[in-house]
This record gives C-alpha cells, structure tokens and sequence, in this order.
C-alpha cells in the first residue's frame, strides 16, 4: 500500500560536476588575471627611497593684484594702488633675488591677478620682475 513516489523518480538528474570545475575555472582565471595586467603594463609600483642628497625649493614669491589695482607681496602691501611703476616692488624682489642667489636658489615669482583687476597692474608687476632680474615669472588663477 505503499505509494510510489512519481514524482521524484520522473524528475531529470542533473550532474553538479561538470558546473563546479567551470566555476574554479573562473575563479583561477579571475585570480591569475591582474597579475599578468600588471605584468604585461611593464611598470613597478614607486617604492620608498631614501633621499641621498637634499633638495633645493626654490624661493617663491607671490604677487596678488586686488580689483582696486593695489599690490600684496607674500600677503604685504606694497606701492600705492593706481601707480604705474611699481618702485617699492622691484627693490623688494631685487633684495630677495639676491639674497636668494647667495644660498644658490632660484627665485620664482608667481602672480596671481584678480579677473576684475586691471591689466596695467600686471604688466607694471611683469616690469618690476623684469627690472629685479626674475626671469622665471608664472601666473596663477586667483581664489
């Protein structure tokens, strides 16, 4: 009277196997991969190295032109806004390019202008650097 169970002996067998080796197929294969990317880039990661000489920063000054025209050397004011000769300026970077010279370091000077600002005032700056002997003159969007 036992019932027979038709169900589960007409269901199909499915064989896992062959499935699990595909699968550490992949795994081996995603795990091998970076490895060889990064062999095939031809590049190694920086390391950390010790520094056997010291390095040399050059002397930067920064020059900001205000909208009113008016100058801040390394945040300090210098000639009155609306000059065209920018005096107190150039002997400023002058002694700096100087004193910059005696410890053998190149002297940068960086000119960050506001967009209101008017463009008479930087050509003045670009002067003052010119009659100062700084020739390595940059220009940086200002803040």
């Amino acid at each position: 009277m036992a019932k027979s169970n038709d169900v589960l002996e007409s269901e199909d067998y499915f064989d896992m196997t062959s499935m699990i080796d595909v699968v550490f197929l992949l795994l081996i294969y995603f795990m091998y991969l970076p490895i060889q990317q990064e062999a095939d880039l031809m590049f190694t990661l920086p390391a950390f190295d010790t520094q056997t000489k010291g390095v040399t920063m050059p002397s930067e000054q920064i020059v900001e032109i205000m909208p009113d025209g008016s100058i801040l050397l390394n945040g300090t004011p210098c000639d009155a806004p609306g000059s065209i000769e920018f005096k107190e300026l150039a002997t400023t970077l002058a002694r700096l390019k100087a004193s910059a010279d005696k410890g053998n370091i190149s002297t940068i000077v960086t000119i960050s202008a506001d967009s209101d600002s008017p463009h008479q005032a930087s050509m003045s700056v670009l002067d003052a650097c010119a009659k100062a002997g700084i020739k390595q003159v940059s220009f940086a969007e200002a803040n």
